[in-house]
């Protein structure tokens, strides 16, 4: 595989990795503002019942928060995730799995977006937007590759 698909790779979970740890610290505000626990921790909810104490709140309702409050972190990761994914795709599948995965990927963008789509903060409506917007893009990439599949590109799969 060619140093070009790796350092997309590397930078890809850089990016991922980067966000996560600064959407993570960003979220751990939470801890410091009681009245949104009842609000912003549904993972602790469903683990401990309702949250009494900060020993109470799980990690993943950090990013629940981020997301609610300060989305450019939590949307830096939900490209760079896609991102990473549509590469992958691209290298290991074949041109019908990957664009079956292309659509698929879609729709699971599009499901996540529509169940936050009635949040009634602007990082909630920040991050629906984005998970439209990415849905869509891979659906539409999906439609393209395959209505277009007289045009020649030269691609790994040419190779094999």
């Amino acid at each position: 595989m060619s140093i070009k698909y790796w350092s997309q790779i590397g930078m890809g979970l850089v990016v991922l990795g980067f966000a996560s740890l600064v959407s993570w610290y960003e979220g751990s505000t939470l801890l410091d503002k009681s009245s949104e626990w009842r609000y912003s921790a549904p993972f602790s909810d469903m683990i401990h019942g309702s949250v009494q104490t900060t020993h109470d709140i799980v990690a993943l309702d950090f990013f629940v928060y981020a997301a609610k409050f300060s989305p450019i972190y939590p949307g830096m990761m939900i490209i760079s995730a896609s991102y990473l994914a549509v590469l992958i795709g691209y290298r290991v599948m074949k041109p019908s799995s990957f664009r079956i995965s292309l659509v698929l990927l879609g729709m699971i963008e599009l499901a996540l977006g529509f169940a936050i789509s009635p949040s009634s903060t602007s990082g909630g409506n920040t991050l629906f937007l984005l998970f439209l917007l990415t849905g869509l893009i891979m659906i539409l990439l999906a439609s393209v590759l395959h209505l277009l599949p007289f045009v020649r590109m030269k691609s790994h799969w040419d190779a094999k």
